[in-house]
């Protein structure tokens, strides 16, 4: 079962809650309980019955043999019994003392052992003891007691078979339990075992798959229903967890989302400043061109100017001295245009400063490849300790002019544009080079020019602003197709710290 996975907003806020499922070795001790109390029980119980059995059958073995030492006893006595009957002379004659005594004392000693299994067996033998002590005490006497002696050797015999099968039964039982035991623990192990497995190991397998593919953003919850109270706490840290890194991972992405929506308004809106500035810089271009027409005229109308002011001083004539003062006017007028044209083209280039090639050159491409079509890449070799005191404005501006050059020979194709740099004596080499159709002839020739395009929608002003850029660095700029195909553009620009 694999659930979706909830988020959060703060990694902070992910340990708000870990003291809610504390993971102590209480815990994990009350997990195991409920197992170990089993096994603990049921080991215990074995021992105890072992014990028992093992107590039971040392005292029953005890008392057969104390039984065993009776009717030794008792056949010992009737042995000595029939001894002194044989050995008696006179038939009719009292028993000696001594072997009154001896008898005597051998019955005393079966009655304090008090290890007979028939009820009236001791009394019997005190009775015997009464009649052993008269004095006419004699050989019909001794028949007697012999006669009962031996009915109580058959007595506790009988009574000793019966106490031997009693052993015996109880000897299988114990047996029997013993045999069931060492089979029904392993059962129990096994049984608690796979308890066990069914309540942490498998619960423990799920979550390493989880955990494997949490690292492809997969936030599935681990199911927490039938797990071990061990590991439950541990699931519901981990479903916590994957609740906050979800939640973060959606917050990261409307982040990404909204920086994107930025980022591509940004983009619009430099590019649509980059077509006004196209558009200046095409008026710019058409000034400069009405200045250089203006410088031109300038001397013309000078030479006008001083041929009118002559004839105006020579003629006599009211009429025309008025008529030549007005042709004067308007020429200094005119003058006065054209030098306000010149004044107006002459400008003067942003102040230089330290800048790092590799910095820009970054930030460029980070910023027009959200100009660039997915099917463009952009590639950017710079050294990274390449510096140059130059116009950061203006070389930023020339660079995107030619990286936007390259993006329109591309079209909608699949390229590339790659962007390098690297240091020359005093000087450094900046190359923009595409993979479109390159160069014409005609713009290989006679070199960058306002109005003067290879493509049908320029205006051939960002190669011209490039170049008035790079003129007015006292550098050049080579336009060449190169041997693989496509076009590149290299600037050769005087840098005062190439190497920093």
């Amino acid at each position: 079962m694999r659930l979706a996975y909830p988020t959060e907003t703060s990694l902070n806020s992910s340990y708000e809650d870990t003291d809610s499922y504390p993971v102590s070795s209480a815990l994990i001790l009350r997990s195991l309980r409920l197992p170990a109390l089993v096994l603990g029980s049921v080991v215990i119980l074995a021992l105890a019955l072992m014990t028992l059995t093992a107590w039971r059958a040392e005292t029953r073995i005890g008392t057969v043999q104390l039984h065993m030492q009776n009717i030794l006893a008792l056949q010992a006595l009737s042995m000595q019994i029939e001894h002194d009957y044989l050995r008696l002379v006179n038939p009719q004659a009292p028993l000696p003392a001594h072997v009154r005594r001896a008898l005597d004392q051998q019955l005393a000693d079966i009655i304090a052992a008090d290890h007979s299994r028939v009820a009236d067996t001791p009394a019997v033998l005190s009775q015997l003891r009464q009649l052993l002590a008269r004095r006419d005490a004699g050989h019909d006497t001794l028949l007697s007691t012999l006669a009962q002696i031996h009915d109580r050797i058959t007595r506790e015999t009988n009574a000793h078979a019966v106490l031997v099968s009693d052993v015996q039964r109880t000897a299988r039982f114990e047996f029997n339990l013993a045999l069931t035991l060492v089979v029904v623990l392993p059962l129990l192990a096994l049984a608690t075992l796979y308890l066990l497995r069914h309540r942490v190991q498998l619960p423990l397998r799920d979550l390493s798959w989880l955990m494997q593919r949490l690292s492809q953003q997969d936030y599935a919850s681990a199911p927490i229903a039938h797990a071990d109270p061990m590991i439950k706490p541990l699931l519901l840290r981990y479903n916590h967890l994957v609740s906050r890194l979800a939640e973060l991972e959606a917050e990261h992405q409307n982040r990404e989302t909204l920086l994107e929506q930025q980022v591509r308004a940004a983009s619009t809106t430099l590019l649509n400043q980059q077509q006004h500035l196209a558009q200046a810089e095409k008026l710019a271009s058409v000034g400069e061109v009405a200045a250089g027409i203006a410088h031109e005229l300038r001397n013309p109308l000078s030479g006008i100017q001083m041929a009118l002011t002559n004839l105006r001083r020579e003629t006599e004539s009211a009429d025309h001295a008025e008529r030549l003062d007005m042709v004067l006017d308007e020429i200094n007028r005119i003058t006065r245009l054209l030098n306000g044209l010149l004044d107006q083209a002459r400008h003067r280039p942003a102040p230089p400063s330290t800048v790092n090639l590799a910095e820009l050159c970054s930030t460029l491409a980070s910023l027009v490849r959200y100009l660039l079509p997915p099917a463009i890449t952009l590639v950017t070799d710079v050294p990274a300790d390449l510096n140059c005191v130059i116009s950061a404005d203006g070389l930023r501006q020339a660079l995107l002019n030619l990286i936007l050059n390259a993006r329109n020979a591309i079209g909608e194709n699949t390229g590339n544009i790659r962007l390098t740099a690297q240091p020359r004596e005093n000087a450094i080499e900046i190359s923009v080079t595409d993979s479109g159709a390159g160069f014409s002839d005609t713009l290989l020739s006679h070199g960058p020019r306002p109005f003067i395009s290879g493509h049908e929608s320029g205006t051939g002003l960002g190669l011209a602003i490039t170049r008035r850029f790079v003129n007015d660095l006292g550098g050049r700029i080579a336009l060449d197709n190169p041997p693989a195909g496509g076009a590149r553009v290299t600037l050769y620009l005087p840098c005062a710290a190439a190497h920093a």
